[in-house]
């Protein structure tokens, strides 16, 4: 009995103990499986994520070769740029030419295009690289680029420089009486004319220069820099706008004082319409008036001759 007792008790520790480890186990299976599912999940994101960040590295790449090649045919053209602009530096007359075309350039993007005339020839055979058409007259521009007596003065040593600044004076000096020579009122230009220099460098050397200054002011000539003559031109350009507005607003102030006259000489018309037909409406009440009388007359003269009968 006693046996039987302790194998039963047994038994049922065994039972007991073989469910709560079969539980555990199953509990712990859940576990791994969970686990399981979040690690694959977190391998696909890790996927997913490289491969976009692979793609984006990629495009980067791509895109960074892009503009290595763009930079390196920038710098190409930049290196042509700078060899033709050496070029043109060289020689006189290739000089005169870049000038001329940077003037141009400059007039064209500011000014509307009919008010700028290039190569103009006058009468007296003289020929300026521009004309600006203002109200007042024409303004005359010519550009001058006296570039290697510049580079002589800045590079002379001490011991010549006072010569070679006379140099550089007297060079200026003769492009001045070249530019007012381009001041013809007879010919319909305005009493003065601007000196375009193309490079700042030469153009502050000479403004530098109280004699220069004081010998163009008595030539009246203005000697105008690139970014100098971007605020003159700037400031024509406002004068011209102006201009159009007045000359609109003169053309409205006309218009209205011809359409106030029209209106008066209309309302004139439409009294003496209005005379003519209260007149003609008194005339006709009075000649109705004098019908009906003689009508009344003429029945009178019928009732008569009935009576008599």
């Amino acid at each position: 009995m006693n046996i039987s007792f302790a194998f039963l008790l047994l038994l049922i520790v065994f039972l007991l103990f073989y469910l709560l480890y079969s539980r555990q186990n199953l509990f712990f299976q859940q576990k791994i499986d969970t686990l399981k599912d979040e690690l694959t999940k977190k391998l696909a994101d890790t996927q997913n994520n490289f491969s976009f960040f692979q793609k984006s590295l990629v495009d980067q790449l791509t895109q960074l070769y892009k503009e290595i090649g763009n930079i390196t045919q920038e710098s190409s053209q930049i290196l042509t740029l700078t060899k033709s602009f050496s070029d043109i530096l060289k020689p006189t007359k290739k000089r005169a030419i870049f000038g001329e075309v940077i003037l141009g350039n400059l007039l064209k993007d500011i000014l509307p295009q009919d008010v700028v005339i290039s190569q103009y020839s006058f009468r007296c055979g003289k020929r300026v690289d521009f004309l600006i058409k203002l109200p007042q007259g024409y303004l005359p521009i010519d550009a001058k680029f006296s570039l290697d007596v510049f580079r002589n003065y800045q590079e002379a040593p001490d011991s010549s420089k006072e010569n070679v600044k006379k140099t550089f004076i007297e060079s200026v000096k003769r492009r001045i009486e070249e530019t007012a020579g381009y001041i013809l009122p007879d010919e319909g230009t305005l009493d003065f004319s601007f000196m375009y220099v193309p490079s700042e460098a030469v153009y502050y050397s000479i403004i530098s220069e109280t004699d220069l200054c004081e010998y163009a002011q008595k030539k009246r000539v203005f000697i105008v820099g690139p970014n100098s003559l971007y605020v003159y031109l700037q400031t024509l350009l406002l004068g011209m706008k102006a201009l159009k507005i007045e000359e609109k607003a003169k053309f409205l102030y006309e218009n209205l004082k011809r359409l106030e006259i029209d209106i008066e000489n209309i309302a004139k018309e439409y009294m003496i319409l209005g005379n003519h037909l209260r007149v003609a409406s008194n005339k006709y009440e009075e000649i109705r008036r004098k019908i009906d009388n003689l009508g009344t007359r003429i029945l009178s003269f019928k009732n008569l001759d009935a009576d008599k009968d």
